[in-house]
């Protein structure tokens, strides 16, 4: 049975040491809560034991379970939202898309990773925190990766890091030139006291091969795990070259996630 509910601690008891597996959910759950317009909290349960939690955080569906997966409660929500994204476990994943409009959604595999080590890169590269007035140069950098133009609009991607940063749940962080422009830049998408989502890392396409990318990403590690948090972040990747390198680099792999993105 699937039902709605205002109980945003049973939701993050329930999910409890797996927060890894969820890290978005948890961490979206315990900032923003679950009432008002863009948040809602479901529980697919039996006989008062949940099986699955569902979240939405605007236009985003998160789902994680312990018990048997239903994916007709899943596109119940999915119908009734019409989410851009769709993050959850592989098997859940996997278990919609074969039910879910294949022209429509398309499906991404990734790595979790953390680190608990000082990561290495170029400290004497300037990389300073971005304020909101750097918000257009960003958006414009970072859309020209596929990854976040395949997904956003650039007036969604600024309104959604305007957002980040007026409620401090993340900060930005950037690398400009002699002449003042930008061409690398990192982020944290997502913070709480003791969790640090690290991702959003651009370098411009023709500043590459110098370092850049290494270096704010370093930077980024290294500041929140100083200041006591736990650094994660997703490698989405199938290349065994790269997952190679992030583990030479001192990265250590947790688990993995899925998601389904709308074409």
């Amino acid at each position: 049975m699937l039902i709605k509910s205002t109980d945003a601690k049973r939701a993050l008891d329930y999910i409890g040491e797996d927060y890894i597996q969820c890290f978005y959910m948890y961490m979206d759950i315990e900032e923003c809560g679950v009432e008002g317009e863009g948040f809602g909290l479901w529980f697919d349960e039996e006989d008062g034991e949940i099986n699955t939690v569902y979240y939405q955080y605007y236009d985003c569906i998160h789902i994680f379970g312990r018990g048997p997966f239903n994916p007709d409660y899943a596109l119940q929500l999915i119908e009734e939202i019409d989410p851009t994204v769709i993050n959850g476990s592989k098997e859940a994943i996997e278990a919609l898309r074969e039910r879910l409009d294949e022209d429509k959604y398309e499906m991404e595999v990734n790595h979790i990773i953390t680190a608990n080590k000082e990561m290495e890169g170029n400290m004497e590269v300037n990389i300073a925190p971005a304020q909101e007035s750097d918000i257009p140069e960003i958006a414009k950098l970072m859309l020209k990766a596929d990854i976040f133009s395949n997904v956003y609009t650039y007036e969604g991607l600024v309104e959604s890091l305007t957002r980040r940063l007026e409620e401090g749940f993340g900060r930005l962080f950037i690398i400009r030139d002699e002449n003042g422009t930008l061409i690398a830049t990192n982020a944290t998408n997502a913070e709480t006291d003791k969790l640090a989502v690290i991702g959003g890392l651009v370098t411009d396409p023709d500043m590459r091969g110098r370092g850049l990318g290494r270096a704010i990403t370093a930077s980024t590690w290294n500041l929140v795990r100083n200041e006591g948090k736990r650094g994660l972040a997703f490698l989405i990747t199938d290349n065994m070259n790269t997952v190679r390198l992030h583990q030479k680099m001192g990265y250590d792999f947790v688990g993995y996630s899925a998601r389904l993105i709308k074409k």
